[in-house]
């Protein structure tokens, strides 16, 4: 028997320790309800579809050290699935962004929730190819050619963090995984989180393709949980898990050569998923106040203008303060206009004066 879990003579037979992670579930499937509850308190879901849509596939991409601009990605999500309409309209949004709006948008596609082959080969050719077109829907995926091994260091220091099984092997190993992601998905033997858990980490273990195997393995988990939640759209884990990087790596590099025992890497996926659900819990939240908060009684009701810059204010981490000429400048009014609003939710102790005075005067959230 060789030292990674696929030269295991069991192998793929996986084991973990269920009495570790079974405590996780009733609280994952408390959030889970707790969310939907809130999202049956909104009026619609397509901008906070789109700015999960965006943290997830920026913060996956960021993972493996590429950094997409947040905004062209959201721009691509919101004119749907991703696709320059034309090639003036391609020039002014990056290619890679437009690829990696249409890779997340089709993790999340509601009419079409199988994992095939042909489904594979659009993400790869997203993250492969850099260009994307109608045409390349139903080509298969192509699997790497060349064994794969993940290093680091020098000459005088290189260490083998992971071997992939042989180039060789990857056709028949993936057919075994993807027989097993539908076969398991009506199973009554494997829960949905921890079906999830384990086509990731055994995605990942295969590495089928010459680059953009973590993005592929996360982006399959997805669709493994959305295959069980539909709002699985709303709490992506990737930004937890860029959070916790290091972390990640370690528990699968430690998973990946101990055999098939993968309880440490179950119970981290169980923790990174409810951070991620307490985070979209506290985000939908919010949103569901903010929308009371322009049906209100006339004395106390907010102008829509004004819950967008609440918003703002809560859910953009690079937006702490605001001044009458941004408010001005985002919602379209004047500056004498933005500054009776932003005085009007002082006085109602929405926001508090955080510096400056007169013309340079800057607002924050009451409490922050």
């Amino acid at each position: 028997m060789g030292k990674w879990n696929w030269q295991h003579s069991d192998w793929p037979n996986f084991t973990w320790d269920r009495q570790q992670t079974q405590p996780y579930l009733p609280s994952v499937y408390h959030k889970q309800g707790y969310l939907a509850g809130l999202v049956n308190s909104l009026n619609g879901r397509r901008a906070l579809i789109t700015k999960a849509l965006t943290e997830n596939i920026v913060a996956s991409f960021a993972i493996e050290g590429e950094y997409l601009n947040a905004t062209e990605v959201s721009y691509e999500i919101e004119r749907g699935f991703g696709r320059p309409s034309s090639c003036d309209e391609a020039k002014s949004v990056g290619l890679l962004e437009g690829n990696a709006a249409a890779l997340i948008s089709t993790v999340f596609d509601e009419s079409s929730q199988d994992l095939t082959l042909h489904r594979l080969g659009m993400w790869q050719r997203c993250m492969f190819e850099r260009t994307y077109s109608p045409a390349q829907i139903g080509q298969p995926a192509t699997w790497r050619t060349e064994d794969m091994k993940v290093v680091s260091g020098g000459t005088c220091d290189r260490k083998i963090h992971f071997e992939a099984p042989d180039a060789s092997r990857v056709e028949i190993e993936m057919e075994a995984f993807l027989n097993w992601f539908v076969s398991s998905r009506e199973s009554k033997e494997i829960d949905p989180v921890s079906r999830a858990a384990l086509a990731h980490l055994w995605f990942v273990t295969l590495h089928p393709f010459e680059d953009g195997n973590g993005r592929s393995a996360r982006a399959v988990a997805d669709l493994a949980l959305f295959q069980s939640d539909s709002n699985a759209v709303l709490y992506p884990m990737a930004p937890y898990i860029l959070a916790d990087r290091e972390n990640y790596y370690r528990v699968l590099e430690q998973t990946q050569s101990f055999g098939l025992e993968i309880t440490e890497w179950m119970v981290w996926f169980f923790k990174t998923l409810e951070n991620a659900l307490e985070g979209a819990i506290t985000r939908l939240s919010w949103s569901v106040e903010a929308n009371s908060l322009v049906t209100m009684q006339p004395e106390n009701r907010l102008l829509t203008q004004q819950v967008r810059i609440l918003v703002l204010l809560h859910d953009d981490a690079d937006q702490n303060v605001i001044s009458a000429s941004q408010y001005a400048a985002i919602n379209s009014v004047s500056k004498a206009t933005a500054t009776r609003h932003l005085t009007d939710l002082v006085d109602k102790g929405y926001l508090c004066v955080c510096e400056g005075r007169g013309r340079s005067t800057k607002y924050r959230l009451s409490g922050k």
